[in-house]
């Protein structure tokens, strides 16, 4: 028993060791410092959000500053710019709407908030900066500790807390996005052959999961069989090193302890779903959560149809939707978007913006899809499906973009699907 403790005390240091000194001598400051973004960029979503947003903005500022002044060469193939022209693609054209539907209104927030989205321009050349193959299995062992660690979190405010878990988001309906997402990325170090990082991959999952769970996000419950599938592709390609007795045991008691901690939360949910689609039939006037995205798209319905080019602007979009709505439930419709990301675009730019929003999420397969086929074409292509499924899915009936943690961690994610060469393959980010 002291022996495997001081294994893992070991492997723990070894990983300090990886992220803090990677020795390869003179690209080792910036790999250094593209490291620890990388594993705190994976570790923080559950925890703080506000962080992640400042590792991608101060990413971002750095990476201008390099470029700038030449010490680093912006050296994107057409793959990489194709992506990035893409991603750029939708920021232009919302801001274009911005300015192209009056009354103007925090058109500076608006734009700050749409910089996200240009980010692969900058981080792109930094990230490359690093060895390849070096960062995407550090961001899949820092997605395992950060859901661990923000499971931990979650549950103990459902225990003394609160009715549904955020974590350190702010926001149930985030938690599930970030868990089901994070999770699913954490799962990808079953691979490893080292035996922590196989570990930290199982339990980053089921504790994706259980941050799902707990915070009742019953969209992010729709992504998780989807979810399976993308794994069922991938590690049919590329045999891990667990075996499958060992795996069976595990997965077998995490599902049990997670259906013991969970089960109170997703019957409480599905109660309120049916009291919700009960409650439709009724003329009351009081409007439930269903009741409420129903009515949100509709109005986001009529409102697009009376002006489908060029939309309202995302500082008119609310205004837009309730006054497609009768008067006496609007003041019951306090919200910021239509609870779908399609309808949303739409609103904002028309169908330029449900064609530039589509692109978008399209970007991390396409960067993934066109690498060289190898190993980190087939482990890029995973995470893309992974990202894509998660924002398309959750996105479809609540947050999607235009929020201050799912927007850097999409754009994020991008950049790294892009940053490997296809015929790289997968090593533990501890070698010795």
């Amino acid at each position: 028993m002291a022996t495997v403790r001081t294994g893992k005390v070991n492997y723990f240091r070894q990983l300090k060791m990886a992220v803090l000194y990677p020795g390869n001598e003179a690209g080792s400051a910036l790999d250094r410092n593209n490291r620890i973004a990388v594993f705190l960029f994976a570790i923080l979503p559950g925890l703080s959000p506000n962080f992640n947003s400042f590792i991608l903005l101060a990413s971002m500022v750095w990476g201008a500053y390099c470029l700038a002044t030449g010490s680093l060469a912006l050296n994107l193939s057409k793959s990489d710019r194709l992506v990035a022209i893409g991603m750029s693609i939708y920021p232009l054209v919302m801001i274009a709407s911005i300015f192209i539907n009056p009354p103007y209104s925090e058109e500076l927030d608006w734009i700050f908030r749409l910089l996200p989205f240009f980010s692969v321009w900058l981080i792109l050349p930094r990230m490359r900066q690093s060895p390849d193959g070096s960062l995407v299995p550090l961001f899949i062992l820092g997605a395992g500790i950060g859901m661990i660690v923000t499971f931990l979190f979650s549950l103990l405010q459902i225990m003394f807390l609160m009715e549904r878990a955020e974590a350190g988001t702010s926001n149930a309906a985030l938690l599930g996005v970030i868990g089901v997402l994070f999770g699913g990325i954490a799962l990808l170090n079953v691979q490893s052959p080292r035996s922590v990082e196989q570990r930290i991959a199982i339990l980053g999952y089921a504790a994706g999961l259980g941050c799902v769970l707990l915070s009742g996000t019953r969209s992010a419950w729709l992504v998780i069989p989807v979810h399976v599938v993308i794994f069922l592709w991938y590690f049919r390609k590329h045999s891990f090193h667990l075996s499958l007795r060992s795996l069976a045991i595990t997965s077998s008691l995490l599902l049990a302890g997670l259906i013991a901690l969970g089960s109170g939360q997703v019957l409480h949910r599905i109660e309120a779903l049916q009291e919700n689609l009960t409650s439709l039939e009724r003329s009351d006037g009081e409007i439930t959560s269903i009741g409420a995205r129903f009515a949100l798209y509709k109005g986001a319905l009529s409102a697009i149809s009376k002006d489908p080019l060029t939309g309202y602007g995302p500082q008119n979009r609310m205004a837009s939707v309730l006054a497609e709505l009768p008067e006496n439930i609007r003041p019951q419709l306090p919200y910021s978007h239509v609870h779908n990301g399609f309808l949303t675009a739409g609103i904002d730019a028309g169908v330029f913006g449900i064609a530039a929003l589509s692109l978008m999420l399209l970007t991390p397969v396409i960067g993934a899809w066109r690498k060289e086929a190898g190993p980190g074409r087939d482990l890029a292509i995973a995470l893309a499906l992974l990202l894509f499924s998660s924002y398309v899915i959750t996105g479809s009936f609540g947050i999607m973009f235009n929020q201050k943690a799912l927007d850097p961690i999409f754009a994020y994610l991008v950049a790294l699907i892009c940053a490997d060469r296809g015929s790289t393959a997968f090593a533990p980010v501890v070698r010795s």
